[in-house]
């Protein structure tokens, strides 16, 4: 099987950041990344245990992971699936059934894909709630393999503790009831490819376990042969049988819980709490081997994971439950439907990985992005400011994370008959006709207690609207959409006009026609984006800010005066001449594309208008407005489609370009969803 390889590029930084960097107080590895280190804990109140841990994390091995699946499917409930997790593509689905399989594996365009049927799941009973449904079981499903994410546990130089950041697989504890340890389980020999004679059940695995599948020849050869301790069950005195030499292992009740090691490990090292930081998803593929996921509120789509550590008598086994709570009394070792969360020890001098960012204890919360769910019952986390880091792979040299959040909802997502390449599109004929025969009133429809908007015959969902986080105060966050949203021109005819008569500002605030040049009344409910948007409660939340007109930065052009503003765009100054963009994230210089200012439109921006770029460097990507003047004031300056600043300008009647709303949020009021992060590194 053909494997891909990635590398590692260590980066030069200068010495002022190194010196910051490296002032923290966590340990180093000896390869000199800075962005490695152990885990770091912090107070979160927002937290059941009030407290949140960040790890380091890193990409090593592959292993299936995402399902490639056709039209209609609707295997896994939605709850449980995250951005990524499933491939809906007809055309490759059809390739993928009509190639050449050798072993139930494939190479096709250089990418690596394994095939399963339900004869391959440890656990296939179609009528299992929470469970992969199986529709025919001699059907083949198709699984890409992907770089493992893992969670970097300790640093001892360049030796590096690992714990997979998803559940990988299922698999029992034991193929057979009986009294059973980890030295002679199933899973161990499973997961390090042993013989039958390392087993009680008597299955060999050589040549064929996780370790053979999951790492090449080079990468198993930078692994670190681990001793595995088994103490006795600390509350039953459970014999747990001898220490092991192992290559790939379960954590143990004392790693996660029951001794100190586990606070080093990023854990909460007690029990009677219900631990975010123990908290785990599964891969697709594992759940279509047979992992259980949670219908509980609110860790929906968690799902449970095995321990080395026997449980109450030697036929049990501890596991961690959705909710990050440990059960030391276990569960039957046969237990068919626990996720697999593989740990290994490699050495970082001599293991060909790539760095894959942070991982926080408060992104594992249920799916805020589902409809269905109350979104008052979310965690809350505390909110960063961006993070940027060197990477001479990007222009300027930097990555930007920026925490994301939900808040408001906007018509994005078209529904349509057929499915088709467009992006942000869901196919779905049964509701796509009831849209069309359903009695609307205007071009809004509330149906099965979701939001749709209707233009020109085609049908768009009201979905969350994600936001990057540019700024946290101690009670306000200043958001920037994470996309384009709409398409509407600066003013409706070629004249001189300033951000404060503009009918933008107007339309993006719902002001009445006093506060515009043409006069145009955007006071009504639903005339504006104002009252589309957002709830008459999320209006009370979001804050009036101070809007600075400054001038043009090149020509000196008056950009009118200073406005107070609820929505807003962004300006000239805060996307590129001033500290402050600096500290948003963005590039200081025009004379560099930059990444961070690089925008695509949803669906129903599209359908309004707004023009996308067909060259494969920025294929998808638009142009935005921001709100000051070009070099005349009857030009808008504006942001192309590789984040380029053009501060000449476009005519402010250009009905093409693209609209990204900002606006700053009450911390303590907005009712706010967190959405984990984003980068600008290529997605």
């Amino acid at each position: 099987m053909i494997k891909k390889k990635s590398y590692l590029f260590l980066f030069l930084i200068s010495s002022l950041l190194f010196v910051t960097l490296c002032s923290f107080p966590f340990n180093v590895s000896a390869n000199n990344d800075p962005r490695i280190h152990e885990p770091l804990v912090s107070l979160n109140e927002a937290l059941s245990t009030r407290q949140e841990t960040i790890w380091s994390s890193i990409y090593f091995g592959h292993y299936p992971a995402s399902e490639i699946v056709k039209s209609g499917w609707n295997s896994v409930d939605s709850y449980a699936i995250r951005d990524g997790d499933v491939i809906r593509d007809d055309e490759l689905y059809t390739r993928l059934c009509e190639a050449e399989w050798t072993d139930d594996r494939l190479s096709l365009d250089g990418q690596d894909y394994i095939r399963i049927n339900r004869t391959d799941a440890v656990t296939a009973a179609s009528d299992r709630e929470q469970h992969y449904r199986w529709d025919d079981p001699d059907e083949w499903h198709y699984f890409v393999e992907e770089p493992i994410k893992w969670r970097i546990l300790s640093l001892k130089g360049d030796e590096a503790l690992l714990l997979s950041d998803r559940i990988l697989d299922c698999f029992p504890f034991n193929q057979t009831d009986e009294k059973v340890g980890w030295y002679d389980s199933s899973v161990r020999s499973w997961l390090n490819g042993y013989d039958s004679g390392q087993n009680l059940a008597g299955e060999d695995y050589s040549g064929n376990g996780f370790l053979d599948n999951a790492f090449t020849t080079d990468e198993r050869d930078a692994m670190i042969r681990t001793t595995c301790v088994t103490p006795d069950n600390q509350d039953y005195g459970t014999d747990c049988g001898p220490d092991t030499q192992d290559y790939v292992f379960l954590l143990s009740n004392e790693e996660v819980f029951a001794d100190a090691v586990a606070a080093d490990y990023g854990f909460y090292a007690g029990r009677g709490y219900d631990d975010p930081a123990k908290r785990f998803l599964s891969t697709t593929y594992a759940k279509c081997r047979g992992t259980w996921w949670s219908p509980v509120e609110p860790y929906r789509g968690n799902s449970f994971w095995f321990m080395r550590t026997s449980g109450y008598t030697p036929y049990n086994v501890s596991y961690i439950c959705d909710f990050g709570y440990i059960y030391s009394r276990g569960t039957a070792v046969t237990c068919d439907d626990a996720g697999i969360l593989p740990a290994i020890r490699i050495d970082l001098s001599a293991a060909d990985i790539i760095y894959a960012g942070e991982v926080s204890s408060a992104d594992i919360i249920k799916d805020p992005l589902d409809a269905d769910e109350d979104q008052t019952h979310a965690e809350k986390v505390q909110l960063r400011n961006p993070i940027i880091e060197a990477d001479d792979s990007l222009p300027g040299g930097i990555a930007v994370t920026w925490d994301t959040v939900a808040f408001g909802s906007y018509p994005q997502t078209e529904i349509l008959e057929k499915e088709n390449e467009q992006n942000g599109s869901e196919a779905d004929p049964a509701l796509f006709h009831k849209l069309q025969t359903s009695e609307w009133s205007g071009n809004e429809l509330v149906l099965d207690g979701k939001r749709y908007k209707r233009v020109n015959s085609r049908f768009f969902r009201f979905d969350p609207i994600i936001w990057r986080v540019l700024e946290v105060t101690e009670d306000s966050a200043l958001l920037l959409a994470a996309q384009v949203l709409d398409c509407v021109p600066y003013y409706h005819e070629l004249t001189d006009v300033h951000w404060e008569q503009s009918e933008i500002r107007s339309w993006l605030n719902g002001l009445s026609k006093e506060e515009n040049l043409s006069g145009t009344d955007y006071s009504g409910e639903g005339d504006s984006f104002w009252s589309t948007a957002f709830s008459a409660n999320e209006r009370l939340s979001v804050m009036k800010s101070y809007v600075r007109n400054s001038d043009n930065h090149y020509f000196g052009t008056s950009c009118g005066p200073d406005t107070v503003d609820r929505v807003f765009l962004l300006s000239e100054n805060e996307t590129f001449s001033s500290p402050a963009a600096a500290s948003f994230g963005f590039l200081t210089s025009d004379a560099q594309a930059d990444p961070a200012k690089r925008f695509t439109p949803t669906a129903y921006a599209a359908s309004r208008g707004v023009w996308q770029s067909a060259v494969d460097e920025s294929a998808g990507n638009t142009f935005w407005f921001l709100r000051s003047n070009g070099y005349t004031a009857s030009n808008v300056v504006y942001v192309g489609e590789l984040g380029d600043i053009y501060n000449r300008g476009i005519p402010v009647i250009c009905p093409d370009a693209g609209l990204i709303p900002a606006l700053r949020i009450d911390l303590e009021t907005a009712g706010y969803i967190y959405t984990g992060t984003t980068s600008s590194r290529p997605q």
